[in-house]
């Protein structure tokens, strides 16, 4: 019996190691792990996403997309229990949450949360490696007739494939700036 013990030994190690292999990338989940953040009508910040277990006090990074993009790290200050957001037409599964906004003012905004890696400013546009697969992906934003919708893509935006999507409406008219991969159903 002596002798099967470092053997047991030794398969138990390995069954221990590789249980924690997969530990090392935890899998990045677009659903819930990406909302919309704005600036509210009382001038707080608002984030709208569809999860309801952060923290008060977690770190969220705010992907600000514009002609120069940049990212913003932000703390959850508390869970609401009613909608902050000035979208009429949030998420049906949406959780809101409010942080401090440090008397900024920008347009809707992609919040990143539960992400530890970076976001990266490549030629003035912000790029990430979300689900570790050694792909960056890429934020874009573009406006429709009365809104702006918002995207993650796999890549190069309008290249690949599209990741996540939200829309926001404005309520008024704008110039549409939007191409039919940013809206069409995949």
């Amino acid at each position: 019996m002596q002798k099967l013990t470092p053997l047991i030994t030794v398969i138990l190690s390995a069954v221990a190691i590789s249980g924690h292999a997969g530990e090392k990338q935890k899998v990045f989940k677009y659903s819930s792990q990406l909302g919309v953040a704005e600036v509210s009508a009382s001038g707080d910040g608002c984030l709208a996403i569809p999860n309801s277990t952060l923290r008060e006090n977690q770190l969220i990074k705010l992907v600000i997309l514009g002609k120069q993009q940049t990212v913003v790290e932000k703390r959850i200050v508390k869970k609401l229990e009613t909608s902050c957001s000035r979208n009429p037409q949030p998420p049906p599964d949406a959780s809101f949450y409010a942080f401090s906004t440090a008397e900024e003012h920008f347009d809707p905004a992609i919040a990143v949360v539960g992400f530890t890696g970076d976001l990266k400013l490549v030629k003035g546009k912000v790029r990430a490696d979300l689900n570790g697969d050694g792909t960056t992906e890429s934020f874009r934003s573009c406006t429709s007739n009365e809104g702006l919708h918002l995207t993650v893509w796999a890549g190069e935006a309008l290249k690949t494939k599209r990741l996540w999507h939200e829309y926001y409406y404005l309520g008024f008219d704008i110039e549409p700036s939007c191409k039919p991969a940013d809206y069409d159903f995949p």
